[in-house]
């Protein structure tokens, strides 16, 4: 399993963060628009097999360092950056979500989305998630002076949206209005969904390895794959990429041993001394017998991964994954990710309530 995460840092005085006002453009800047990546966020929910390759290949994105590398190149320039008032990258939804996503009234014309080859529908033109594509609401002043700079960096900028005083969805292609949906039902979140959850009596994991003696015992540990050293696995990416790693993934006197987290400084120009870590914390053994415990201990060896490496930890933020089995409609299957949530919850409520006798009210949110 590979958990990771993209993290980045601009000057202050870059960002705006105002609300786009009716009459503001929304630039279509980067790459262009193909049918890979279609059905990809849904995809990714799915059962896959080893026949999914066939059935399913268009739905995995594709992805164009060089375009990366000069959206990157952009985005480190004050000049441009002062001209965004929102920005949004191309993910899950295409068009429909990272266009949507910025104001609340919206016209989108899909004849103006770039494509990579001809033949798209409005659909695929919609939801499409080809990667290298970010959507930037810009004042209608500033599109001029924000498409010289995307230019400068030989990149592709293409207005093809507006945003509109009437908070409502709209989308067309070949002239023909194909989607009109007000804001207030984009953000009901659909019907309310109710369903009975029954969490099992909690199971006791005690690990065990195979053998009699203690060196067969040994043996079994030593092998398993969640024991076992995976430098070489580490070793087929290169972590000294941007000279800003501060924790090799192997240190010790042998480079063998495996960091507790991951420190790297943040990619800014010039030097600079602030730096992201990164910790991990999860043993499938006891989540599958006891899912309450094992999201318990997952935070507490997380957090005490990134204390051991130097961080604070009212500092960190929590990420959480979830591995589990479909749940159809079974109660007892519900109660799974229902206990785990509970159990990754419980850590930190144990503490409010004993700093809380202590006083320490600052730490209470």
């Amino acid at each position: 399993m590979e958990v990771g995460a993209v993290v980045g840092a601009t000057p202050a005085n870059h960002v705006r963060r105002e609300c786009p006002a009716p009459t503001d453009k929304i630039i279509l800047l980067g790459g262009r628009t193909g049918r890979d990546g279609i059905g990809g966020a849904t995809g990714s929910s799915k059962t896959q097999n080893t026949e999914s390759i066939e059935t399913s290949g268009a739905e995995v994105q594709k992805g164009n360092a060089p375009v990366e590398r000069k959206l990157q190149r952009l985005f480190r320039r004050g000049d441009a950056c002062r001209l965004i008032k929102r920005c949004n990258d191309f993910g899950a939804g295409g068009v429909s979500v990272a266009v949507g996503e910025l104001a609340d009234g919206l016209y989108v014309d899909l004849d103006t989305v770039t494509k990579k080859y001809d033949g798209l529908d409005g659909t695929e033109l919609a939801i499409s998630e080809s990667q290298e594509r970010m959507a930037c609401a810009v004042a209608d002043g500033d599109v001029e002076e924000f498409m010289g700079y995307a230019a400068e960096e030989n990149l592709e900028a293409t207005v093809i949206a507006e945003v509109t005083a009437e908070p409502r969805m709209r989308m067309a292609w070949n002239g023909v209005a194909i989607v009109d949906l007000s804001r207030e039902f984009l953000n009901s979140n659909g019907a309310p969904k109710h369903q009975v959850a029954h969490v099992c009596a909690r199971s006791v994991w005690q690990p065990s390895w195979a053998g009699t003696t203690l060196a067969e015992r040994m043996t079994s540990l030593v092998t398993d794959l969640n024991v076992a050293s995976n430098k070489g696995l580490s070793e087929r990416f290169d972590s000294t990429i941007g000279a800003a790693t501060v924790l090799m993934p192997f240190g010790g006197k042998t480079q063998l041993t495996p960091s507790s987290a991951m420190v790297a400084k943040f990619p800014v120009d010039g030097e600079t001394t602030t730096a992201s870590a990164m910790a991990w914390g999860f043993n499938p053994y006891l989540m599958e017998a006891d899912q309450f415990a094992g999201a318990y201990l997952s935070v507490v060896e997380s957090i005490a991964k990134l204390v051991a490496a130097g961080f604070e930890h009212k500092r960190a933020y929590l990420s959480f994954q979830e591995y589990f089995e479909r749940l159809r409609t079974e109660a007892e299957r519900w109660g799974k990710p229902m206990a785990a949530v509970l159990g990754a919850l419980w850590p930190r409520s144990t503490w409010c309530r004993r700093h809380r006798r202590q006083g320490f009210h600052e730490w209470l949110v």
